[in-house]
């Protein structure tokens, strides 16, 4: 029962964050040309492909929370509680278009300040591979701009990701 109450509340959150953003379609992470951090459904997330002089597909910011995890567009990502360390998701397919899980095609890359160790994906139902850090699965959000962390807590379970792979809890 505590857990159908806060994936309705994590729903909620993402359709409230959704109207507010209008139409937005997500942002798109070129990276390293892996990543793709689309606003469609996990069945039909694909990812781009490589460019030449691509970024890492993970890397470090600097926001008011500290150093946080973010994709290669140097927009912040952020973990689900409700997904713990599972390979599948577990964010309803209605709250991806507001919480675009970062998909690859091929290994993703992190950059300095990051454990490669850490990096690893989870493979969706869909077959589509999502990158997870630290075992948590990431997700963009429809911040505006790199740094932004406007995410972070909504509904109590999306945090950004600091560069242990630990949830930041404020």
């Amino acid at each position: 029962m505590k857990r159908n109450v806060r994936v309705a509340v994590a729903a909620l959150i993402g359709v409230i964050a959704l109207a507010a953003c209008g139409s937005s379609s997500g942002s798109k992470s070129s990276g390293n040309g892996e990543a793709d951090t689309t606003s469609t459904t996990a069945a039909s997330a694909t990812s781009s492909t490589t460019a030449p002089g691509a970024k890492d597909t993970l890397q470090l910011v600097d926001t008011s929370l500290g150093k946080v995890v973010a994709g290669a567009d140097g927009k912040v990502l952020y973990l689900y509680t409700p997904d713990g360390t599972a390979e599948v998701s577990t964010v309803p397919t209605a709250v991806l278009q507001a919480w675009p899980p970062v998909v690859v095609k091929t290994a993703p890359t992190v950059g300095t300040g990051l454990d490669k160790s850490k990096v690893s994906t989870g493979t969706q139902p869909s077959g589509a591979k999502w990158v997870r850090y630290n075992g948590h699965l990431l997700y963009g959000f429809t911040d505006a701009s790199p740094g932004d962390i406007n995410g972070n807590g909504l509904g109590g379970v999306w945090h950004a990701v600091n560069p242990s792979g630990d949830a930041i809890m404020s």
